[in-house]
């Protein structure tokens, strides 16, 4: 599993969000690290990219896997809708340029 620094940016949550759709992870995994990583210090460049990490860690928290509980609150996702949002957010940081970093 990927380990993330103290101090995170971008790069973290693009390679987050791929190693989640690409199956290395699962949604309890994702969502967890999600949140792991806005414990620690988070540089992000520019408005729109912390717009857009803030959205997905509102999509990470919005995620519930129980269906029962799910329908018990409309703003509750599943795991098709987290992989839909976190697909969008992907596409959206790197159409502004972001990448992971290669070492």
């Amino acid at each position: 599993m990927q380990s993330y620094s103290d101090e995170v940016g971008v790069p973290d949550y693009i390679q987050l969000m791929k190693d989640y759709l690409g199956g290395r992870i699962d949604a309890q995994v994702y969502t967890r690290n999600y949140f792991d990583l806005n414990a620690k210090r988070v540089w992000i460049p520019n408005e729109e990219a912390s717009r857009i990490t803030q959205q997905a860690y509102g999509d990470a928290d919005d995620y519930e896997p129980d269906a029962a509980l799910r329908e018990k609150n409309a703003q509750w996702i599943g795991e098709q809708e987290l992989r839909n949002r976190v697909a969008k957010s992907l596409r959206e940081l790197e159409a502004l340029g972001h990448q992971v970093d290669q070492d």
